[in-house]
């Protein structure tokens, strides 16, 4: 089952990284911060560099945010240090991230024995799903980056060639991979190992033993479990957190509100499934019919023998690559459009392998600028989209409305919080709840209520949604300190506490 690795010349090898760089960082920093998720990330990343605590991600400077470990936040922060405290040193790791992977994906299929290993790595670098996904602030490009590797890790091993057993090379960057992607959003990272696993039994070439090679679970254990051991070590009560409500709550229960009725899945994934293989799932037809037509030309008989043969294990961990994460996608009741990001690198593998002969090369790179262009021309019209959960301009509104001189955080009432003010208002900000739990978990530490919050005695600008004036007013009335009404903005009042209680 050995296969012959394509001769790839430097050429390639640079083509693939400034196409990936190019589209990478093409209006990168050009788009606001979008709220919630780009807004909370990124004021996680600011706790950070502010408090200097680097260990535990916070919301707020007493409340710990541990719904996802701290790989993507330090990634955040690390790019405000590089690039500045700004959209593009927001974005910056991701893009970072979004080259090394097609960089990777340019490996695999070049170990994989793909015709054209350039052409899988261009196709992935401009599918507009990876391509989106770069840009948006959020565990999954980066998790994308270190799922690959792992993958890349066991291909290296010597999975596809007729050797007695892996190499422990390989299988330790498999492990260092698996180790970081689940530093980087928990069990799901882990996802990939299942076809690893399944691919392994169904060849019976080699003991499942064989994938756990001892040095490459220590490397996990100190690179994926550490953060946890740490903290559970400091507050053993995490164990239960990290475990139950985290994982087996997110899988079994639709306590989190995302999609999880029967055919929520259908609305979270088919959409970025569908959306995320343009423009390829345009162009491919016409590459495949370019290179059909080219072999008939020449007499050159196209590659599906080899495809049917010597390249049936690689497509079929490229099937399974897809098939069991997707299905675990499915079966969770906690189900988010870039959830199913990672799928999007052996979606492009298979891609690149379909064309039944090479096409010509001028075809080829016509359909890659075209590609190009096309998701840069996205990621630039997403820049100029106006949409009400754009953090910059509800800063600029916040600014008009009220004087933020007197003010030092902003504290959101039974909404969730607008997070991503901080990045343009410098100022904390924080969530309150009237009733627990009003706005679904609240993490390891819950929201504060709203006499928690008016008796800090601090400058706080409280925003209320109009529906929630009434029970925000009775219970203000009954805390020992009381704030007043300032103004309309959106559909929210604006409170402003008082040092004593007004009658």
């Amino acid at each position: 089952m050995t296969h012959a690795h394509p001769k790839v010349g430097a050429r390639d090898r640079w083509l693939v990284l400034w196409l990936a760089a190019i589209v990478a960082f093409s209006f990168q920093g050009s788009r606001h911060l979008w709220d919630p998720d780009e807004g909370r990330y990124t004021n996680v990343a600011h706790q950070m560099l502010d408090t200097g605590d680097w260990l535990i991600p916070r919301l707020e400077a007493d409340r710990p945010h541990l719904t996802k470990p701290p790989l993507t936040y330090w990634a955040i922060a690390t790019g405000f240090l590089v690039a500045g405290r700004n959209e593009w040193g927001a974005r910056f790791a991701h893009a970072l991230a979004f080259v090394a992977t097609a960089l990777l994906v340019f490996a695999i299929a070049q170990r994989l024995g793909l015709p054209s290993p350039w052409l899988s790595a261009a196709i992935w670098s401009t599918l507009l799903g990876p391509v989106a996904g770069a840009n948006i602030i959020s565990t999954d490009t980066v998790l994308v980056l270190f799922e690959t590797l792992a993958v890349y890790g066991f291909i290296a091993s010597g999975a596809f060639e007729a050797v007695p057993r892996l190499r422990p090379v390989g299988l330790r960057i498999m492990w260092l991979g698996f180790g970081l992607a689940f530093l980087t959003k928990g069990p799901p990272g882990l996802l990939p190992l299942l076809a690893i696993v399944a691919w392994t039994a169904w060849q019976r070439r080699r003991s499942l033993v064989s994938l756990f090679e001892p040095i490459g679970m220590i490397v996990f254990a100190v690179v994926g479990l550490g953060w946890y051991l740490l903290l559970i070590a400091r507050d053993p009560d995490l164990l239960h957190y990290f475990v139950f409500q985290e994982t087996i709550e997110r899988l079994a229960t639709d306590r989190f509100g995302r999609n999880g009725h029967a055919f929520g899945w259908v609305e979270a994934y088919g959409p970025i499934l569908l959306a995320g293989t343009l423009p390829w799932s345009l162009l491919l037809p016409w590459l495949i019919w370019r290179a059909r037509r080219a072999s008939a030309q020449t007499g050159t008989p196209g590659s599906a023998p080899r495809a049917n043969g010597a390249m049936a294990p690689a497509r079929r961990l490229l099937w399974l690559w897809i098939a069991l994460p997707l299905a675990v996608f499915i079966a969770s009741r906690s189900r988010v459009a870039l959830y199913v990001l990672p799928l999007f690198v052996p979606i492009a593998l298979l891609a690149s392998a379909s064309p039944p002969a090479s096409p010509p090369r001028r075809a080829t790179i016509t359909c890659v600028v075209i590609a190009a262009a096309f998701v840069c021309g996205i990621k630039w019209l997403a820049s100029t989209v106006h949409r009400d959960n754009d953090a910059y301009r509800l800063a600029e509104e916040f600014a008009a409305a009220v004087d933020l001189r007197d003010f030092d955080e902003i504290a959101f009432v039974d909404v969730p919080a607008r997070y991503g003010l901080r990045h343009y208002l410098g100022l904390e900000i924080a969530q309150i709840e009237t009733e627990a739990g009003l706005l679904g978990p609240g993490g390891y530490v819950p929201p504060a209520t709203v006499c928690e919050e008016l008796a800090e005695r601090e400058r706080h600008l409280f925003v209320v949604p109009l529906s929630r004036v009434e029970i925000f007013d009775r219970q203000r009335s009954a805390c020992p300190q009381n704030a007043r009404r300032l103004r309309t903005l959106r559909r929210w009042i604006l409170y402003q506490p008082l040092v004593d209680k007004v009658a």
